[in-house]
């Protein structure tokens, strides 16, 4: 399948300052899973200045954002997320495989606007 399994975080710490490439996640927020174009949000508001691209390679790509940015994207749907996951023949699938989109509502909620969260995203090809 050609597609991105994304999570999003809010840092171990207080996300006061962005986060690193190393900073380890705290509460997730939400994760689903897209397509091949999952990733265009993100690129979007890197572009935009609202977002800072951490680097990675597919495995995983690692983003920061403050929530103002990225909350009301978690409120509804996540950006192009699959109504139901997609899994092939092949894959290894464990106990803590969702299979479908989860958001956290509260914790989401509880966010402070110009705290900065982690977003990590896996290619799944």
């Amino acid at each position: 399948m050609l597609g991105w399994h994304i999570s999003a975080y809010r840092q171990a710490d207080d996300g006061a300052s962005p986060a690193t490439f190393e900073s380890p996640e705290g509460d997730r927020l939400a994760v689903w899973q897209t397509d091949m174009w999952g990733l265009d949000w993100l690129d979007e508001l890197v572009k935009a200045g609202k977002a800072i691209d951490l680097d990675g390679n597919g495995y995983p790509l690692r983003y920061t954002s403050m929530a103002k940015y990225l909350t009301p994207k978690l409120c509804g749907e996540p950006p192009h997320a699959h109504h139901v996951w997609i899994r092939e023949v092949g894959d290894t699938v464990t106990e803590k495989w969702a299979g479908k989109t989860v958001i956290d509502h509260a914790a989401v909620a509880a966010c402070h606007p110009d705290e900065w969260l982690l977003i990590e995203a896996w290619d799944e090809s």
